[in-house]
Parts: C-alpha cells; sequence; structure tokens
C-alpha cells in the first residue's frame, strides 16, 4: 500500500468513503469484505480504512442510537447484524406489482421468488392482476382510482376503498364519505369522513389500493377546512426532531413537518417541531437517515426509540 496516496481525507471524502464501505457490506453475500481490497478500489490506506471504520462506529453509538457491529481484523472488516445497513429503496404499491409481474417471467428459483415477493407490500395473488392493470395506468400523483373516487364526490355517493398508510405493508378496507381532493407539495389526499371513525381522515391518493362505489349516499358531516398538515397536527402527537442540517430538513416532504419552527443552531444543524400520527413510522424514517435525524423530545419517546433500535439488533 505504500504507492497510495495517503494525504489526509477531508471531511467530504471520508463521509463519502464510509458510505461506499456500508454499501459493499450490505451488498457482499457474507457480509464481509478485504480490507486490502477495499483500500486499494478507494484509493486509500489501510491506516485510512481504519479511521473510516472508527467513523462509522462512533457515528452509529453517538447520533443514531444503534449500534453497527463492525468487526475489523485478520485483513477482513465485517458487519454483524442489521444495524447499519443500508436501507433497501422503498417501494410504491404500483412499483412493487409492476416487479412481481417481472418476477413470474425471471427464470429463478420458487424459493427466490419467495422471499423477495414476501417483501414487497402487495395484495393477494387474486387482485393482483386488476390492481395492476388500474394502478400502473393511473397518475403518480393521483393514483389509478382517481376517476372513481371524483365521480363518487361529484354524485354524492358513499365509497368503500382499500387503504395502506405509511405504517403498514397491506392495504385494509374503509367506508368513507368522500368531500374533496387537495394537492400538499408532491402528494394528493382525499379529505373524507371515515364511517367506523366517525371522524374526518385524509388518504393519500396514491396509497388507494381500490375504491369502489356503493350504493349509499354521503351523509352530512361537519367537516373542518383542514389541509393534510393540520390534520395532523389536530390528530396526531408532537416531537421536536434534530435534522444535521438544513438541506437534510428541505429533502424532507413530511406534511408534518411545522416548517415555520424550524430553528439552526449554532453547529448547522436544525430543530424542529412535527406531527406525526404513526411510532413505527417515525422510527423507520429516522433510523433510514443513518444519524442524519435525531429525537430531541419528548424524552419518553427518545427513550422508545432507543428501545426499539436496540431490539433490532
Amino acid at each position: 500500500m505504500s504507492s497510495v496516496n495517503k494525504r489526509a481525507l477531508s471531511s467530504e471524502d471520508l463521509l463519502q468513503t464510509a458510505l461506499n464501505l456500508m454499501e459493499r457490506l450490505t451488498t457482499a453475500s457474507n457480509a464481509s469484505v478485504g480490507a486490502a481490497s477495499f483500500a486499494r478500489d478507494a484509493s486509500i490506506s489501510l491506516e485510512q480504512t481504519n479511521e473510516v471504520v472508527e467513523l462509522l462506529q462512533g457515528v452509529a453509538d453517538e447520533r443514531s442510537g444503534s449500534h453497527i457491529a463492525l468487526d475489523y481484523q485478520d485483513g477482513a472488516i465485517t458487519l454483524s447484524g442489521d444495524a447499519g445497513r443500508l436501507d433497501p429503496v422503498r417501494l410504491t404499491p404500483a412499483e412493487s406489482l409492476a416487479l412481481r409481474r417481472v418476477l413470474t417471467t425471471c427464470n429463478i428459483g420458487d424459493d427466490v421468488r419467495g422471499r423477495v415477493e414476501a417483501v414487497l407490500c402487495a395484495g393477494p395473488e387474486a387482485d393482483f392482476e386488476t390492481t395492476v392493470d388500474k394502478t400502473m395506468g393511473g397518475d403518480r400523483l393521483l393514483g389509478g382510482f382517481y376517476p372513481v373516487i371524483s365521480e363518487a364526490i361529484a354524485i354524492g355517493a358513499r365509497l368503500a376503498i382499500s387503504y395502506r398508510a405509511g405504517d403498514e405493508c397491506s392495504p385494509s378496507a374503509r367506508l368513507v364519505d368522500p368531500k374533496f381532493i387537495e394537492v400538499s407539495g408532491d402528494a394528493a389526499y382525499l379529505v373524507a369522513w371515515n364511517v367506523e371513525k366517525d371522524a374526518q381522515r385524509s388518504y393519500r391518493l396514491d396509497r388507494i389500493a381500490n375504491a369502489e362505489l356503493t350504493d349509499d349516499s354521503v351523509e352530512r358531516h361537519d367537516f373542518s377546512p383542514y389541509s393534510a398538515a393540520e390534520s395532523l397536527r389536530a390528530h396526531g402527537a408532537d416531537a421536536t426532531l434534530r435534522f444535521v442540517n438544513s438541506g437534510e430538513l428541505a429533502s424532507r416532504d413530511w406534511e408534518g413537518i411545522r416548517r415555520g419552527t424550524a430553528d439552526e443552531q449554532g453547529d448547522g444543524s436544525v430543530l424542529v417541531h412535527i406531527s406525526y400520527t404513526s411510532v413505527p413510522w417515525l422510527f423507520s424514517q429516522i433510523a433510514a437517515s443513518a444519524g442524519a435525524i435525531v429525537i430531541e423530545e419528548p424524552k419518553s419517546l427518545k427513550n422508545d426509540f432507543r428501545t426499539w433500535a436496540k431490539s433490532l439488533l
């Protein structure tokens, strides 16, 4: 390794190299890579490789609350457990269904196909073809059932929908009285009255897996002029999060972020208040940020996240 450029790595280079190492470890069949091989590919020395490993271990412990178990011995770097692995792409229902269709044409074993299908948030096989045809043909913003939903609003008909909330893998049935559709950011929502809950709710259109007109007419309800964000604030819980910088905050399109409360700190991080209705969803978002987002308040939620993170190890 004497010929390798041993100039000091900048903070940006160090971070990028650390991310590259995590990607290599995550995709390796045995979650292990040779230190010399990685150093050569990254054009760094073995000493700098050790520096990268130490950075990953430190960031995980201090910022994410999850411990990344990295072993560096006998010339190999090994990742143990799931903590720190780069999260897979979160597929929309349409993308998930499309991938299931492609799998049926691939020459792969039933065992492999079954494991892949098991992690795709797709409905039962009996509904597969119908759902693909409806969802894939729809607008990405409005989903595949906008025509049915808009008709129900126009004629005052009650709707039977199948909806997948943010923390659910499969959709569940709801009976709703639709009121109107609103667009907020890069998403569109159906504002409706949930008949079973007897309460106003907002449903993201691209998460509606099915929608059918019923023979019943909508009833009169006392709708509030809430936007999706206002609905979250009215019905959700509150928390204060710390984003590592303003760019990280700007990249998030969560409806529950109260951007007017953003307070940039001396170290460049940003404190902001949010509203949320799903604890599993919030925890998954924080874990996926790999330390770029941490919970500041309330302390009870912070402790719950630590307990949840430890349960993954």
